[in-house]
């Protein structure tokens, strides 16, 4: 008997192949615009492929063809003279998700697909494409979008497992299945304050709510999350206008931050540990206290006030009136910029996060928690130290992008990496992240506390070796950071 799978997993498992279309035709680019033209217009087409020895090498679209050919091309032209090159494309077996993303990021309207020997096999349509992702994420977001409980956020919530591992079954990216879980959470947390919303109303704590807007932070700010991440949470609100009370304003957003992030962990987004979470009036300001607070822990630079900034320098907006994070991230970004000594200590609070692997190329296990004694925690030993080292350099270099990613392309633009660093680095994420959500899935699945502790032993020997290689280099990169921070700034 067939498993009847969620619409929002079925997008996410759909190949390129069962969305192209036979809309196109193939010419070798030594051919002339009268000939391309001509066949179009007597198949129906709207495309043009342009092929160099059997292999892709250039496209025109309709309105290349319109604005191009038809306007400014004489007939005996090459067509080589006219087509876009290089040309992006996606294999047949790639995700239709990845295929949209490609479009999406490189802003086309069509898509070459191809096999694995490189011959031209169909074209994706960006319309026909976000009709069959639409077509589904949508009715399934619709639905937990206007429901009035929160039995359909738990259950969005729980389709996260099966949807990233179906994809990583299916070969996709860690980041695209990081993104993607982050991107869901996102989802949720807009429904759950916008219930919290509907039940702290009606007690009509203040008259005129101020414009406010629901931050996150964390490796969901950096849309990096993996399979289980805890709250990690803030409001900022706008009192400029508001005749209201401003102790009667905060009791207003206590309640609804009490009520959303209580609906979180219902949802299985845990309180945060560390109390991180709008609940705590830390967490919870108007912008010019904000503002004050960050200048502040700014100028202490003490060890509560450097882990707190530690977090809040990777929040993002998920909800309400954006602008109100941005003078904030501008203000804290300025802050930054003048206070350069600031990065020191930073630091040296960082400084004692590193790679879990020995001089020697052994393992470092967990010696002290009894729970997970000789295992190895991929995040706090793996991934943490890659992301607070890229986080530094991109502070030091003005850097304002979300992702680790991202901050690692623009570094390696300023050339502070190599090519081969940026490669590295991004292989080294992409293979530790994937090795964490591996085993989370396996844990659930088994009904175990998701972790990010994982059992060497249960890794294959070229699993070790690389995973070997990839801790060593973080290390490396910390003692790298040392040179760069521990003593420039004294």
């Amino acid at each position: 008997m067939s498993i009847k799978r969620s619409a929002l997993i079925e997008v996410f498992t759909k190949r390129a192949n069962d969305y192209m279309s036979s809309d196109f035709v193939i010419f070798n680019e030594t051919a002339t615009v009268k000939e391309c033209v001509e066949k179009i217009q007597k198949e129906k087409k709207s495309t043009i492929i342009l092929v160099k020895n059997n292999k892709l090498s250039g496209i025109l679209t309709e309105q290349d063809i319109a604005h191009r050919l038809i306007l400014k091309a004489k007939p005996e032209d090459s067509i080589q003279k006219y087509m876009s090159s290089p040309v992006e494309y996606v294999h047949d077996y790639d995700l239709l998700y990845h295929a949209i993303g490609t479009m999406r990021k490189n802003n086309l309207r069509h898509l070459p697909v191809v096999n694995m020997t490189g011959d031209v096999r169909g074209i994706i349509h960006m319309h026909r494409a976000l009709e069959a992702e639409l077509g589904n994420i949508i009715k399934e977001i619709d639905q937990i979008t206007f429901e009035k409980n929160e039995e359909g956020i738990v259950r969005f919530k729980k389709q996260q497992i099966q949807l990233a591992e179906n994809l990583l079954e299916n070969k996709a990216s860690a980041f695209d299945v990081s993104y993607l879980l982050s991107f869901m959470n996102i989802i949720i947390y807009r429904r759950a304050i916008r219930l919290a919303e509907t039940k702290v109303n009606k007690l009509n704590i203040i008259k005129q709510i101020p414009d406010f807007c629901v931050i996150v932070m964390g490796s969901g700010g950096r849309m990096e999350s993996f399979l289980h991440p805890d709250q990690d949470n803030g409001i900022i609100y706008d009192l400029t206008n508001s005749k209201e009370n401003p102790k009667e304003v905060d009791k207003y957003f206590f309640e609804l931050a009490k009520e959303f992030t209580r609906i979180l962990d219902a949802a299985d987004i845990p309180y945060c540990k560390g109390d991180l979470m709008a609940s705590n009036p830390l967490w919870r300001k108007s912008l010019d206290d904000w503002m004050s607070q960050l200048d502040n822990w700014i100028q202490s630079s003490n060890d509560d006030s450097l882990r707190y900034l530690d977090m809040l320098y990777d929040f993002q907006p998920v909800f309400g009136n954006e602008n109100l994070a941005k003078s904030l991230r501008k203000f804290l970004l300025k802050k930054l910029e003048k206070t350069p000594h600031f990065l020191k200590y930073l630091y040296k609070r960082d400084e004692g996060t590193n790679a879990a692997i020995g001089f020697f190329g052994q393992f470092i296990l967990e010696k002290d928690d009894e729970e997970n004694l000789n295992l190895l925690n991929l995040k706090h030993t793996g991934t943490l130290p890659l992301v607070e080292s890229i986080r530094m350099y991109s502070i030091k270099h003005k850097v304002d992008k979300a992702s680790t990613i991202e901050r690692l392309q623009d570094l390696t633009a300023k050339e502070v990496f190599s090519i081969e660093e940026f490669d590295f680095y991004k292989g080294a994420l992409e293979y530790l992240s994937s090795i964490i959500m591996g085993v989370q899935i396996r844990q659930f699945k088994k009904n175990l506390p998701i972790k990010n502790y994982i059992d060497p032993k249960s890794l294959y020997k070229r699993e070790k070796k690389l995973l070997k290689l990839y801790l060593k280099e973080i290390k490396n990169l910390k003692l790298r950071l040392k040179g760069d921070f521990g003593e420039e700034y004294i």
